[in-house]
C-alpha cells in the first residue's frame, strides 16, 4: 500500500516538475477525496463514467471500486506519462491520451453514437490553473456530452463559495469539503440547465 502511494508520489511529482499548469496540484488525490468523488456515481452502475484528469488514478480506483466496470470508464489524461502510469496500475483499463477539450470526438470514437448522452463525468481538472479559453472549451463539451439528467462531479482545492465563470451553464446539486484530504479539497456537483 505505502509503495503504491510512493511511486504514485514520484510519477506525480515528475509531472507537476514538468506540467505545473496542467497538472495543478500539489499532491496525488487521496482515497477519501476519490471516495468522496465515487459516492455520486450510484453503487455498481452499468453506463460509461467519463474521468477527465486521472492523474495517477487515485479517484480512479475509487470509481472502480464503486463496481463501474472497466470497460465502462473512459479516463482522458493529457499526460503521455501518466496514461502509461495508470495502464501498468490498472491492466484492465484503457485510458485515452487525450485533450479535454476534444471530449466529443474521443467518446464518439470511443463509444458511437451514445457520445452526447453521458451521465457522469468526474472530473480532476484544475479549471483555476487552465486558460480561459481552454477553460470554454472544455466546459462546453462537458455540457455538450452530458444527458439532461446527467452530473458533472467537480473537485478543487479553492474552497471559497465564489461560482466558477466557466460554470454558469450548470446548477450546482450538493458541496462538500473532504478536510482530510491533503490539501482539503471541495467537492462540487452539477446538473446542466438543459431543461
Amino acid at each position: 500500500m505505502a509503495t503504491g502511494f510512493l511511486k504514485s508520489l514520484a510519477v506525480f511529482t515528475r509531472e507537476i516538475i514538468l506540467h505545473p499548469t496542467n497538472t495543478g496540484a500539489v499532491c496525488p488525490s487521496g482515497p477519501r477525496l476519490g471516495k468522496r468523488m465515487a459516492s455520486y456515481i450510484p453503487k455498481d452502475y452499468r453506463g460509461t463514467v467519463v474521468e477527465l484528469g486521472p492523474g495517477t488514478g487515485s479517484i480512479t480506483q475509487e470509481i472502480l471500486a464503486r463496481g463501474v466496470p472497466p470497460a465502462n470508464l473512459i479516463s482522458v489524461e493529457w499526460s503521455p506519462k501518466l496514461v502509461a502510469y495508470l495502464k501498468q496500475r490498472f491492466p484492465e483499463l484503457n485510458p485515452v491520451q487525450g485533450d479535454a477539450s476534444e471530449l466529443g470526438n474521443i467518446l464518439k470514437e470511443r463509444i458511437g453514437d451514445e457520445f452526447d448522452n453521458i451521465d457522469y463525468i468526474v472530473s480532476s481538472l484544475p479549471f483555476r490553473s487552465i486558460p480561459d479559453e481552454a477553460c470554454r472549451q472544455i466546459t462546453d463539451q462537458i455540457f455538450q456530452t452530458l444527458s439532461e439528467t446527467g452530473r458533472f462531479i467537480q473537485f478543487t482545492y479553492y474552497l471559497a463559495s465564489k461560482p466558477y465563470i466557466h460554470f454558469q451553464r450548470f446548477r450546482l446539486l450538493h458541496r462538500s469539503i473532504v478536510w482530510a484530504n491533503m490539501p482539503p479539497a471541495k467537492v462540487d456537483v452539477y446538473e446542466t440547465k438543459k431543461g
